[in-house]
């Protein structure tokens, strides 16, 4: 599965990029919404995992754009802000996920697993 993650957290980036990368998914990382909407129009991932809080353009500012780019591309939302209006408001600009920071490993592969299924069996049906 293609994979861009966005985080301003260098470390995040490498230690979550590597994890997934070592269990077969081909990763894109980037510290900047600007940037991911750039290679999102290079090469379109499968989802798109992105903190909430970052300069220049947060996560929902983010996922509104991508959401313009490619309408039904997933995109997952990562926040250190644990609120019910944080999560709240990523699923009114249709987050297809929200996790809160630190999340472990095995969490975010399993988030990605439930939407590669979800995908496969939507794409059976069609």
């Amino acid at each position: 599965m293609k994979i861009l993650l966005v985080d301003d957290d260098t470390t995040f980036l490498r230690v979550m990029g590597d994890a997934l990368s070592a269990r077969g998914h081909h990763m894109r990382v980037t510290g900047s919404g600007v940037e991911a909407l750039g290679l999102i129009k290079q090469d379109c991932p499968d989802i798109v995992i992105t903190d909430l809080e970052m300069p220049e353009m947060d996560g929902i500012g983010l996922m509104i754009r991508v959401h313009e780019l490619v309408p039904n591309l997933a995109v997952v939302i990562l926040s250190a802000v644990g609120d019910a209006t944080s999560s709240s408001r990523a699923f009114q600009h249709g987050a297809y996920g929200y996790l809160q920071k630190p999340c472990r490993v095995e969490a975010l592969i399993e988030g990605i697993q439930r939407f590669d299924d979800a995908d496969k069996a939507h794409q059976k049906e069609a």
